[in-house]
């Protein structure tokens, strides 16, 4: 009795040290303990029931998978190889999500070894293992894609050979090898697995979607939508970017596919921008292919729709609108070890590519689709919308403006659309269900959506929806937030920005009645004519700056005050706010040079230079993303200034360039 509890306690304990030794990656002490101990090299050391073959294997460590084979005699090779543990997964499935070609190259040339003169039972046994499946019904070839490990994918199927490649191409779940490669946006190994069979591209999952309908839901994976700053699209720029593999299975066209990779980035921001460019690189090649497959905007729900008109309604209707729909949770599992993608989506919001795509503002999608399939324009979806519904309701600037310049089509078939909830494109403006807010600060933001209520045409302005609300009844009632957090917020800020406008105007006040240095001996310097000038143009700036916010804290604060006024008085007062703060600076530094007289050195001038344009540099990076939004409002204000004075005319009629006469 004692000796079989110490026997059950030595097999529960055993496992501890070569699976320490495989978590401290001391792989010299794993390879130790399986020396002197080889008849425990097939036995489980995780709850996985993983063995030492499939840490090897995962671990992409080909030195430690080489020396264990060699503890091993040739007739247990295969049982060891073929050996699953909890997931199903075998040391093949585990070699096939890594980058590890030469590992699997290693083993399948030692299983052929091992069965001698035999070559019919290697070559049987090799078969059998590449078609092995796990608990989810995934070959290796499948796990390879699912990992994006292209290079192994490619070994793999010259191994397995064109005639029986189709038979690795669906899991369990039908869930084919093309989304799975999507899905986890291998977009490499997904151009390569369409280069195998074009046919994958007209594959349906589980939910009816095509991995086009996937790829339109990744704007990320695309340089329209991928919204990055300054200083990382400069480095970007300067990154090596990924060339597609051509059609071909050679090792030389991988080769050429992947000479980026001999650029190896050690910093986690470059690694993912990287990463990044690579994949930017890739989606369009992709999304042509996928595209030339698509017919789903063939299936419109035109032929189902009664034309609608203009409703006046019952202005004291009480219908209550069910917006809200059952959100389904999907979850894929996207190899055999437990993980898992999770997704959400509704049951009737499964639009085409062409519209989620236009909801995602993906323009390279839109205009692929658009070039291959012209008439998929058209299409309705289950609530009667149009792509032009589509594109106004989430805000989609770049996709409206390229329908902007189908005057045709847009005029006589999008524009006159009402959805199934008696929406104009009206009414899409006013419905903030997708509005995210991308301006800074609510004053800003409800600018903007005041600027989508001009752009879109005046059709059916007395229309009224199924609630019985016209469109600017429902823009007044889903903006009232807003327009609350607006006030509040441009208040705040004019307050706090005249403050410091009254503080730099009462310090150059004072600079301008005590000047530095002897006034006499001075004044005809150069130091002391820029620091008047600076000293007056910071005067006049600030004490302008503080007359304009004083104008907005006195204006009413309605819709229409947001449309233009408010956001151009707090851009002119931001400006003369920030070029005050300017010339105080420069002023200080002019002050500088005429208490203390250095010398003309090139230190000294270095020195000024910076503390005079360290608090204006602050001052410019803290408050950037604010002024970037002012620029659009500077530039209108520009245009107008410009019409009115015209100063062409301010110019001698003897300096002005005539125009050439054209026949």
């Amino acid at each position: 009795m004692a000796r079989d509890l110490e026997n059950g306690k030595e097999e529960r304990e055993w496992p501890k040290k070569p699976y320490l030794a495989a978590l401290r990656e001391d792989w010299d002490d794993m390879k130790r303990f399986f020396d002197n101990d080889p008849g425990r090299l097939l036995s489980p050391l995780t709850i996985d029931k993983d063995t030492a073959f499939h840490i090897a294997a995962y671990s992409g460590k080909k030195e430690l998978l080489q020396h264990l084979v060699q503890l091993l005699p040739p007739s247990r090779l295969f049982e060891a190889i073929n050996k699953k543990n909890k997931h199903g997964n075998n040391t093949f499935h585990e070699v096939a999500a890594t980058d590890g070609v030469e590992t699997a190259e290693f083993l399948v040339k030692k299983l052929q070894a091992a069965s001698g003169a035999d070559e019919v039972c290697g070559n049987s046994r090799l078969k059998e293992l590449l078609e092995e499946r796990t608990q989810l019904g995934e070959t290796p070839l499948y796990r390879a894609a699912a990992f994006g490990q292209t290079k192994m994918a490619k070994f793999l199927a010259k191994k397995i050979g064109d005639s029986n490649l189709r038979n690795h191409f669906r899991r369990n779940d039908e869930v084919s090898i093309l989304h799975i490669a999507v899905i986890g946006q291998h977009f490499e190994t997904a151009i390569w697995l369409l280069g195998k069979d074009k046919g994958l591209a007209k594959g349906l999952e589980t939910n009816n979607l095509t991995c086009l309908h996937l790829l339109a839901k990744m704007p990320s994976a695309f340089g329209s939508s991928s919204h990055i700053g300054i200083l990382k699209k400069i480095l970007c720029y300067w990154l090596p970017s990924q060339r597609e593999d051509k059609d071909s299975d050679d090792d030389d066209d991988a080769d050429n596919g992947r000479d980026h990779k001999k650029f190896s980035p050690t910093s986690e921001v470059i690694k993912e921008l990287w990463t990044m460019k690579i994949e930017h690189a890739l989606t369009p090649r992709l999304t042509e292919l996928l595209v030339k497959a698509d017919s789903t905007w063939a299936e419109t729900h035109k032929d189902k729709v009664e034309d609608k008109t203009i409703s006046l309604g019952d202005i004291d209707a009480g219908v209550k609108l069910n917006k809200g729909k059952e959100k389904v949770s999907l979850t894929i599992e996207v190899a055999g070890d437990g993980r898992e993608i999770k997704y959400r989506y509704t049951p009737n919001e499964i639009r085409t590519p062409l519209l989620t795509a236009a909801s995602k503002g993906i323009v390279e999608i839109f205009d692929k689709i658009i070039e291959e399939h012209p008439q998929a324009i058209e299409h309705l979806d289950k609530d009667e919308e149009n792509i032009l519904h589509v594109a106004v309701a989430h805000r989609q600037k770049e996709i409206f403006g390229r329908l902007e310049q189908m005057m045709t089509i847009r005029n006589c078939r999008l524009v006159s659309r009402i959805n199934i909830n008696g929406y104009t494109l009206l009414h899409q403006v006013a419905d903030i269900k997708y509005y995210q807010g991308d301006k800074a600060g609510p004053c800003l933001q409800l600018q903007e959506e005041l600027e989508w209520l001009e752009i879109i045409p005046t059709h059916y302005v007395m229309h009224r929806d199924n609630a019985g609300n016209t469109a600017d009844e429902f823009f007044e009632k889903q903006h009232a937030e807003l327009l609350e957090r607006a006030q509040k917020w441009i208040k705040e800020t004019s307050q706090s920005c005249s403050a410091v406008s009254v503080l730099v105007a009462s310090l150059v006040y004072a600079a301008a009645y005590q000047p530095p240095g002897d006034l006499e001996s001075e004044r005809n310097t150069v130091a002391f004519k820029v620091f008047t000038v600076m000293d007056v143009t910071a005067l006049a700036c600030s004490l302008t700056s503080v007359v304009t916010f004083l104008s907005i804290l006195s204006s009413p604060f309605e819709y229409d005050d947001f449309r233009t006024a408010l956001p151009r008085k707090l851009a002119v007062g931001f400006s003369l706010l920030f070029i005050s703060v300017i010339t105080t600076m420069i002023s200080f530094g002019a002050t500088i040079f005429l208490i203390l007289h250095f010398e003309k050195k090139v230190w000294t001038n270095t020195l000024i230079y910076t503390a005079a344009f360290f608090p204006v540099s602050v001052f410019a990076l803290t408050q950037f993303p604010l002024y970037s939004a002012f620029i659009k409002t500077l530039l209108t204000l520009y245009k107008k200034i410009v019409k009115v004075v015209n100063p062409r005319k301010l110019i001698p009629r003897y300096l002005r360039t005539s125009k050439s006469k054209t026949c």
